[in-house]
């Protein structure tokens, strides 16, 4: 996998106080955290996921919309509904 290049535009305060800091590779501390953030997004996304399959099961175990009904007949109730 090959790197590619991006630009980043900041205040001139901002670069100023990088200036202060040069000891410091900017460029590793932005790729660190371009590389967490989507990584915490990810976790954010599969628990989300995780959460509502949880739900979407209670809600089916539940039987609270089908009454006990088969979901084919359900599906026909609601088609019906809609006309």
């Amino acid at each position: 996998m090959g790197e590619v290049t991006i630009s980043l535009r900041v205040d001139k305060n901002i670069h100023q106080e990088m200036k202060h800091h040069n000891h410091i590779n900017w460029s590793a501390v932005l790729r660190n955290s371009i590389a967490q953030t989507l990584e915490d997004l990810d976790n954010i996304d599969t628990a989300r996921a995780k959460a509502a399959s949880k739900t979407i099961d209670a809600l089916r175990s539940a039987k609270l919309f089908t009454k006990g009904k088969k979901s084919v007949e359900v599906i026909r109730e609601w088609r019906e509904k809609r006309k």
